[in-house]
This record gives C-alpha cells, sequence and structure tokens, in this order.
C-alpha cells in the first residue's frame, strides 16, 4: 500500500483530493467472515445464469480475494501474488485474473501479472514492460485474448501524461505477446470495442476520438475533476465517472448537498450526461467498474467512517444498485464480477 504521507503529500502538490480508494482509516479491522446478501436466483434473473465470480483487493492487507458463486453456495480465497494486487480483471471466459501493483492517481512504478485461476496452483506470469497498469481484458475480432494497459497510472495533468501511452497486448497459453502501441497518452478509464473513443479521469475527464487517420482529444465535464472513470465494454459506449460535487454535477442532479462520489454520473459518446444513480444514505461509490454483462456495473461501498466492505452490482437502466457481498474487516478496493456466458441449463 503506498504510504499514507506520500499519498497526502501527492494531494497537496497536485491540489487533488477524494479521488482514490486508497484512504485512511479509523482503527484497525479484523478479518471476518464473507456475507453474501444474494442467492443464486438473484443472478439468474439478471444474468440467466447463477455462475458469478468477484474479486477485490483488500487494501489493508493487499490480498486478492477470489469468490466463486455456483448457484447455492459461495467459495471465498486468498490467492497469493508476488505484489500488491489492485485493479484485478477477470478475463472474458473467467479463467485468469490481471492485476497492476498501480493504480488510479498514483505516480510510480508499476508491474502488471496475471494469475490462472483454472489451475489449482494459481500460477501467475508478469508483463515484461517497464510500466503497466489498470489492466482490462478484450477479446479481438481474430478470437485472439488481449489486455488493454497504460504505463503511466498519475493525474492527467502530470507532465508525465503528455508522455505517457495506451497499450495492448495479447494473452495465449499462458504467454505474454508484445506490447502495441494503441494511443499516445494514458487513458485509465478504457477503450471501446472498435478503439473509436478512449477515455481518462483523475483528475480532468478527457476523450479522445479515433477514426481511421482522425484522432482528436476532448475534454468534457468543463474540467471539473472526476475519477474512478470507466467505457462501457458494449456497443453503447456509455461512460461513467464519479466526481467531487461540481456545479455540472449539482445542476444535473438538483442536488446540493451530496456527498463527493456519491453519484455515479453517465455520459454518452458525444458527451451528454444521461444519468446519476446515488448512494444511499451517506455511503459513497469507489472503484466503479462496468462488467462484461450490458448494462450492470460492480462498485464497491464506502461508509461515512471510510469502511469499505460492500460490494455492489449497479444496475444502468433502473437506475438503482444491489448489495451483493460483504467482506466483513476488509477493505475493498477495485472490485470486478464475471458472469458466465454460458447459459443455464434449464
Amino acid at each position: 500500500m503506498f504510504p499514507i504521507a506520500f499519498y497526502c503529500l501527492l494531494l497537496l502538490v497536485f491540489g487533488l483530493a477524494g479521488c482514490t480508494a486508497d484512504s485512511p482509516i479509523a482503527g484497525t479491522l479484523k478479518p471476518g467472515p464473507i456475507t453474501a446478501h444474494v442467492d443464486g436466483k438473484f443472478f439468474m434473473e439478471k444474468f440467466g445464469t447463477s455462475h458469478v465470480k468477484i474479486a477485490f483487493n483488500d487494501e489493508d492487507r493487499n490480498e486478492l480475494n477470489y469468490i466463486e458463486f455456483d448457484g447455492k453456495e459461495f467459495r471465498h480465497e486468498i490467492i497469493p501474488t508476488p505484489a500488491v494486487p489492485n485493479h484485478p480483471q477477470f478475463s472474458p471466459d473467467g479463467s485468469k485474473i490481471a492485476f497492476s501493483t498501480g493504480h488510479e492517481g498514483l505516480t510510480q512504478i508499476t508491474e502488471m501479472y496475471v494469475v490462472d485461476i483454472s489451475q489449482e496452483d494459481r500460477p501467475v506470469y508478469k508483463l515484461d514492460a517497464e510500466n503497466a497498469a489498470i489492466p482490462r481484458w478484450r477479446v479481438l475480432d481474430n478470437g485472439d485474448t488481449a489486455i488493454v494497459f497504460i504505463d503511466f497510472s498519475g493525474p492527467n495533468q502530470d507532465t508525465i501524461w503528455d508522455l505517457s501511452s495506451t497499450f495492448e497486448v495479447v494473452f495465449s497459453n499462458n504467454t505474454f505477446g508484445t506490447p502495441y502501441k494503441l494511443f499516445f497518452r494514458s487513458y485509465n478509464g478504457g477503450v471501446t470495442y472498435d478503439n473509436t473513443l478512449a477515455v481518462t479521469g483523475f483528475t480532468n475527464l478527457l476523450y479522445h476520438y479515433a477514426w481511421e487517420d482522425i484522432e482528436v482529444n476532448r475534454e468534457m465535464y468543463n474540467g471539473e475533476q472526476v475519477c474512478n472513470v470507466s467505457v462501457a465494454r458494449d456497443t453503447s459506449k456509455l461512460v461513467s465517472f464519479l466526481e467531487t460535487r461540481g456545479s455540472i454535477g449539482r445542476a444535473f442532479t438538483k442536488d446540493s448537498t451530496y456527498h463527493w462520489h456519491q453519484y455515479i454520473f453517465y455520459m454518452d459518446f458525444a458527451g451528454t450526461l444521461q444519468k446519476a444513480i446515488k448512494a444511499e444514505g451517506e455511503s459513497v461509490f469507489n472503484g466503479t467498474e462496468w462488467i462484461y454483462f450490458p448494462g450492470y456495473q460492480v462498485s464497491a461501498l464506502t461508509t461515512a467512517d471510510e469502511v469499505t466492505e460492500e460490494i455492489v452490482l449497479v444496475d444502468y437502466e433502473r437506475e438503482t444498485y444491489y448489495p451483493i457481498l460483504k467482506a466483513r474487516g476488509r477493505q475493498v478496493a477495485y472490485p470486478d464480477l464475471w458472469v458466465d456466458p454460458t447459459p443455464a441449463k434449464p
């Protein structure tokens, strides 16, 4: 975990605040049981299958937590990793988890790994690259499975950001291919399936449009501070983000008293706000990410005393969310949720 003193210094230097899951906690939490709020019937109604997997980093202990629902019960496992497992992401077939040591907003040397959870000994493979962060899987047109990643995870107002890049690397037979540069500059919010849109947040929301030989960067949200940017993996090209109660957010929601990160905001391909989903009570969202199943996201919820134990499923169409799991005594960071793409047999 990044030292809190250095983190606070970074906030002072860059004038940033509130846009990271790496926050100090009052007191010490002790590991407890994993409690499911839902059962197989819930997932069957949402996804047509009850086979679901969840991964997250316990930021207190820097442990990769892996949970699998089989329809009736769930199994919880701590997977040993050689480095801090930030931003874990399931491969499309659910057999692997990619993660990086760095995460959004922090300028540091960062490494990327893949753990094969289909093998009992959970082997881990490291990408041979100077810097690699915030992995996101996708399937290419030729059928190859690849990982999109960036080589700089710090603020996009840092001068280093202008020298950074977004890459793609094929991962096959537990072997990394040669990284291929997709774009100049690091787009930590992901890239659409057709590469026409790449997004970045923290501190500003920037869209990168690309059509054949034309590439254009456009600042969105009037330059106000955002974070946890994520572009949908389907054809909708919706972009979600959290923010710090800026003027646009207050006007759009007609709510002037909400907390930082209390709303997930949604913007379309053209940059027009579509919806905002609010966390209940004093809770706020943390680490919101689109999953492969269209229209849904996974997120952590942080309480007023900065404890992050709850994982929720966010339903874009219904503009609501459902608590699905509580990791008592653990500080959940960057959850991911995988849904079995094979429909359950009737």
